[in-house]
């Protein structure tokens, strides 16, 4: 007997430093729950996951790599179909952003993934000034005026990554949902 597919109920956790990966969450949120039941929680407010159908996950990329907030969600989640999105500031296209997404690849592997999403964000001004006070012993003057440059160009993402962001995932929920299920008895 096959099992029949209840309705699919989905939850996005995330973790946001200056709000943009708050921003991007909400709006795939919006999206989503137009078709699916979801609830949409920052990690330190998450409940247990048992009993969500799948998990969209996002954190932003600190240090090449997603932060330790989201990490630590992450390694929670066991035998859930999982999708990660962050938020970064550098182009998603640009060679860093193209090694942040394998970084996120890596993450969701084990797992049915739902696919991973890159968006630009804005960089902690805090960061940017942090760095100013920094001289050329501790990063080489070339690279630290590099990365306060790129932090000052940094933006949030626009209406128009976040709908795509919320379309991809949409689609591979979809996609999901309408596969057989996997119980048989």
């Amino acid at each position: 007997m096959i099992r029949e597919r209840m309705d699919m109920k989905g939850i996005i956790i995330y973790s946001s430093s200056t709000g943009n990966t708050k921003r991007m969450a909400e709006y795939i949120g919006n999206i989503i729950g137009e078709q699916y039941e979801l609830d949409v929680f920052h990690v330190e407010d998450s409940p247990k996951i048992d009993s969500y159908d799948f998990i969209l996950l996002g954190g932003w990329i600190n240090k090449g790599h997603i932060d330790s907030k989201a990490k630590k969600a992450w390694k929670k989640i066991k035998d859930k179909p999982l999708g990660l999105f962050a938020t970064l500031g550098a182009d998603p296209n640009s060679e860093h952003g193209q090694d942040m997404k394998k970084v996120l690849e890596n993450l969701v592997k084990d797992h049915t993934s739902l696919g991973v999403y890159l968006c630009r964000g804005t960089i902690d001004p805090k960061l940017i000034k942090h760095l100013e006070g920094f001289s050329g012993k501790v990063i080489p003057k070339g690279l630290r005026e590099k990365i306060i440059e790129s932090g000052r160009k940094a933006s949030e993402a626009t209406e128009e990554e976040l709908e795509e962001a919320a379309r991809y995932f949409l689609k591979n929920i979809k996609e999901l949902d309408e596969s057989p299920p996997k119980d048989y008895e």
